[in-house]
């Protein structure tokens, strides 16, 4: 909390601004309401209003490797202890969760946004997925190319290489982008744009068949027309007393 205090000065007024409580690291140290609301409602007190909070509510960075992945019981109870303040929740850890349990976090929770970075990074690439993104592994837990899709041959020979030599496996292969990011530009047009389509097609299904967001678009529209800018302006207003949130205080 103090932390965000003190950065907030140096966030642009017209950003959307996200806020987490709690680290992604799967079952350990899972969020609590107690913390959320701490951090929101001192947050509410400096005139700084989230549009998101994100918690660590069973997901992990990377791949979902457990049976369990989401808690969305524990995910509405802190929303529901947040609904004072209008804010809704980001989903990190989102790749490889199943899609019954992603239309659960948008169906019961306040979840409005989901971070599905790894999958879409791996779909690029032309791995071979399942239905929910989570890239698929051989009986020697290499993941499998599908060829002629997604980057070259060449080319995923060479991040392979690159990745055993600096021991990235599974949910670690998504640091392969920063020292290949040149690579993978200048590909040739052509594969950078069948690339572009296999994530253009999931995230197509995924928006429509797992988070309801068919037709949608009308709806985005109006509203952005109604504010007159894309910047809709704060969720909420201050309902705390400053004075009951001063550094000191929270310390």
């Amino acid at each position: 909390l103090l932390a965000s205090l003190e950065l907030n000065p140096y966030v642009p007024e017209w950003a959307g601004l996200e806020t987490e409580v709690g680290e992604i690291k799967g079952k350990e140290g899972l969020s609590t309401k107690d913390e959320a609301l701490f951090l929101i409602q001192g947050l509410n007190a400096h005139d700084i209003f989230p549009i998101w909070i994100a918690l660590n509510n069973g997901t992990t960075h990377g791949l979902e490797a457990s049976d369990k992945g989401i808690q969305v019981g524990l995910t509405a109870e802190i929303h529901e202890a947040l609904l004072r303040y209008n804010i809704s929740g980001a989903q990190h850890g989102t790749s490889g969760n199943n899609s019954d349990r992603l239309r659960d976090i948008a169906a019961k929770t306040k979840t409005t946004k989901a971070n599905v970075a790894t999958a879409l990074q791996m779909i690029s690439w032309g791995l071979k997925v399942n239905d929910y993104g989570n890239a698929i592994q051989d009986e020697d837990g290499c993941f499998i190319k599908v060829e002629g899709q997604g980057v070259t041959e060449d080319i995923w020979a060479e991040m392979t290489a690159y990745a055993e030599n600096n021991g990235l496996k599974g949910g670690n292969y998504k640091k392969l982008n920063r020292p290949f990011e040149n690579k993978l530009l200048g590909l040739p047009r052509e594969v950078r744009e069948r690339m572009a389509g296999r994530v253009e097609d999931f995230t197509y299904k995924m928006l429509v068949n797992v988070f309801n967001a068919q037709d949608s678009a009308d709806i985005a529209i109006g509203e952005i027309l109604a504010a007159g800018s894309y910047d809709p302006g704060p969720n909420t207003q201050r309902v705390e007393d400053p004075d009951e949130w001063t550094p000191e205080k929270i310390a």
